[in-house]
């Protein structure tokens, strides 16, 4: 009996296999970074940086990174974001990944309804076309940089007080936060307030906490609560350019329009 229990626990390890699929949920902070289960995380081989690749249910590949050490492991960067944005996912999708070896993912993207995306060819030929045109872009960002740079000063110009701040990966994060630079915060007390009216470029109000760190000689003052939704709901990457333009004023409240100029 105790031979026959022993082979059958051989068996049973044999037919044991290392896992090849999983699913996340996308929660707020996803279009930044998403994190790889931990028990799937133990199956991959990763140094501190490693590429991943990502194909898409029309057969297109993604490169995204994975950092993080042991079990504590994400995608990030701006290929998964050029991922998450190419193929539209939004706050509460399901995503199916299974892995192919060799840091290769194939993923089923399922919406709120619950069934499976069917995404269209004319979509795939959209991006081909969009990838081309911005590697044309890039071939002529450095002659193109300084004339944006001069569209952009003459539309501040024509603004009211405002500031500036181009976004990095600190300020998307799940916990992101966002300062406001200190020259500017001595002209507008916004300590004083106990919140800001961000109002996107299409118009939306997104209601954003005002923070206050008292650090001696000088007073820290960061977007908090609703900053990141606000990001989640206009799509923010780092490398984007915000411009803050204070419209009005309220009691407890700035009202800010927020001008947009993607990377």
């Amino acid at each position: 009996m105790l031979l026959l229990t022993t082979q059958m626990a051989k068996v049973a390890m044999k037919k044991k296999k290392v896992a090849t699929r999983f699913f996340k949920v996308m929660l707020p902070g996803y279009l930044n970074e998403l994190p790889i289960p931990p028990k799937f995380a133990r199956n991959l081989s990763v140094q501190n940086h490693r590429a991943a690749t990502i194909r898409d249910p029309l057969g297109r590949s993604w490169p995204a990174n994975v950092e993080g050490k042991g079990e504590d492991l994400w995608f990030c960067g701006e290929g998964w974001m050029n991922f998450v944005k190419g193929l539209d996912i939004g706050i509460g999708y399901f995503l199916v990944f299974k892995y192919k070896g060799n840091m290769k993912f194939y993923v089923k993207v399922f919406d709120l309804t619950a069934c499976e995306v069917e995404y269209s060819h004319e979509i795939c030929s959209y991006s081909k076309r969009f990838e081309l045109s911005s590697t044309l872009n890039k071939q002529g960002e450095a002659k193109a940089s300084k004339t944006a740079e001069k569209l952009i000063k003459q539309f501040c110009k024509s603004l009211g007080p405002h500031f500036s701040i181009t976004l990095k990966f600190c300020n998307l994060r799940s916990r992101p936060y966002l300062n406001v630079p200190l020259g500017f915060l001595a002209s507008y007390r916004f300590e004083n307030k106990s919140k800001v009216i961000l109002v996107d470029p299409k118009g939306r109000s997104s209601p954003v906490r005002i923070t206050i760190r008292k650090r001696r000689p000088i007073i820290q003052c960061c977007f908090g609560m609703g900053w990141h939704e606000f990001c989640l709901r206009n799509h923010l990457s780092a490398g984007d350019k915000c411009i803050f333009e204070i419209k009005s004023e309220e009691a407890d409240a700035y009202i800010v329009h927020v001008h947009i100029i993607r990377e």
